[in-house]
């Protein structure tokens, strides 16, 4: 339903979602035929990053699996509505039974902050370096476009994303105080509860530990750091190719305004949210002649070429997963309540 009112929102607005025959005239064919690769390589980073999280937790964990499951978790990231995807991974990871669901999905709210953190403090420096059109405007096509609000809400998500970090790194160091906080209140009702929870609380912060992980928290941010610049540099190749003038700066900013958009509720691949983040990043600095056409180019490959490489990745994953086998399972069931004759944590 989702997907259908912004396919209706973006048709009436006149925003195309394949180019005009004419726009195809300055494409060169070199950028999207290079962009490909490029994008396989920046999700090959942003997959495979996801066990310097994990191996803290426990060493044993195959990187090959996890890359597996991490090819799966992030082709359900792009088809499935809502973000549903995000699930996938955690619950996947915890049927091996190497990694509780609870550890596991803490890594991937991690990763999420880290990446937001990186995503809009990237924008704010290009917001500052790059030259937008004065005065930004207020509408592309028929559609009312929120573009000189761009600034106000990326500085406002960069410190957002800022507090978040801030707030993940104090819930590892005072984990203690946390659990001993849950079990006092939780316990006045049921101590069997509160152990659980406690227990939770334990795990959750243990998917922190890459924050003081020299080895695992430098490779970490060195693979999330390659990731954005492959990602922003494969971008820029192909706005160029597709006919628009953009600089590098131009293109973080449109970079950073897409994924701002796709955090909005969306329909199966992030339809609508993403070509509506893509036209409202480039209105900034270009005139609408060129949004229409070498950005309606630039738009439709990005989207549809990283469509096939979640496809593909769907189908590496689940190869991968098919001929690789979890290690040794964990001693007891990770989402067991424990019993009333339980003792105290």
């Amino acid at each position: 339903m989702i997907a259908a009112g912004l396919f209706w929102a973006l048709r009436k607005g006149g925003l195309p979602l394949f180019p005009p025959a004419d726009a195809f005239r300055e494409l060169n064919v070199w950028a999207v035929v290079l962009f490909a690769p490029m994008c396989v390589l920046s999700n090959l980073l942003r997959t495979y990053r996801w066990i310097y999280l994990l191996r803290p937790i426990n060493p044993r964990l195959s990187g090959v699996r996890v890359l597996g499951i991490g090819a799966v978790g992030l082709a359900s990231i792009m088809f499935a509505p809502l973000r549903m995807g995000e699930i996938v991974r955690p619950w996947l990871l915890a049927q091996d039974r190497e990694v509780f669901f609870v550890h596991a999905a803490g890594t991937v709210v991690a990763e999420r902050i880290v990446d937001g953190l990186v995503l809009t403090g990237v924008l704010a420096i290009s917001l500052l370096i790059a030259d937008p059109l004065s005065p930004l405007p207020n509408h592309l096509g028929q559609l009312q476009l929120p573009v000189a609000l761009v600034p106000a809400i990326a500085n406002s998500a960069f410190l957002g994303f800022v507090g978040a970090f801030i707030a993940m790194a104090l819930f590892y160091f005072w984990r203690d105080a946390a659990r001993r906080l849950v079990f006092s209140v939780i316990g006045a009702v049921s101590k069997p509860l509160a152990q659980w929870l406690t227990r939770q609380i334990e795990r959750l912060a243990d998917s922190l530990q890459f924050l003081l992980s020299r080895k695992h928290g430098v490779a970490f941010i060195r693979d999330t750091l390659a990731y954005w610049l492959t990602t922003a540099l494969s971008l820029w190749l192909l706005l160029r190719g597709a006919g628009a003038p953009a600089t590098l700066s131009q293109t973080c900013v449109t970079l950073g305004v897409m994924g701002l958009s796709t955090l909005l509720p969306s329909g199966p691949g992030f339809f609508g949210t993403y070509q509506l983040g893509a036209y409202c990043g480039l209105a900034m600095f270009f005139p609408e002649s060129v949004v229409l056409s070498s950005g309606a180019v630039f738009t439709f490959f990005s989207y549809t070429v990283q469509l096939l490489v979640a496809l593909l990745f769907l189908l590496g994953g689940l190869g991968i997963m098919a001929r690789t086998t979890p290690g040794a399972a964990l001693t007891h069931d990770p989402d067991a309540i424990p019993s009333r004759s339980s003792g105290s944590p």
